[in-house]
């Protein structure tokens, strides 16, 4: 059986970015890779929007991503997988193959969707 603490430390170690997203598109929680990998501290995140953050407004060939975002708020399946262009705090640009899950609370809506990504080289 494995214990919260386990989880928690196995959330912290893996080397993928896990983030949690509220429904408003809020970042609720970045593992302590995606920090070091966009270059934020928790405290410089949580709370704020993924968008202006780690995702660009729009992507370097124009490509709306606050619609995708809540693309994937409003319909996490049609999302299971995807790829997208990221940035970094620093203003860097990086593609990221993210798996989406949402988190439905009792009453059906989504409650928050767990993303999980990695980069991809280009």
């Amino acid at each position: 059986m494995i214990t919260d603490g386990k989880y928690k430390e196995i959330v912290e170690n893996a080397n993928s970015i896990i983030l949690l997203m509220n429904p408003r598109g809020n970042i609720m929680f970045l593992n302590k890779f995606g920090q070091k990998f966009f270059g934020y501290r928790e405290g410089d995140v949580l709370g704020e929007s993924v968008i202006g953050t780690i995702v660009p407004k729009a992507n370097l060939s124009g490509e709306d991503l606050d619609k995708m975002i809540k693309g994937i708020i409003e319909h996490p399946e049609q999302y299971s997988v995807n790829e997208n262009e990221n940035m970094r705090s620093d203003g860097e640009r990086v593609h990221i193959l993210w798996t989406n899950k949402a988190i439905i609370g009792f009453d059906g809506s989504v409650q928050e969707v767990l993303c999980i990504g990695n980069q991809v080289k280009k």
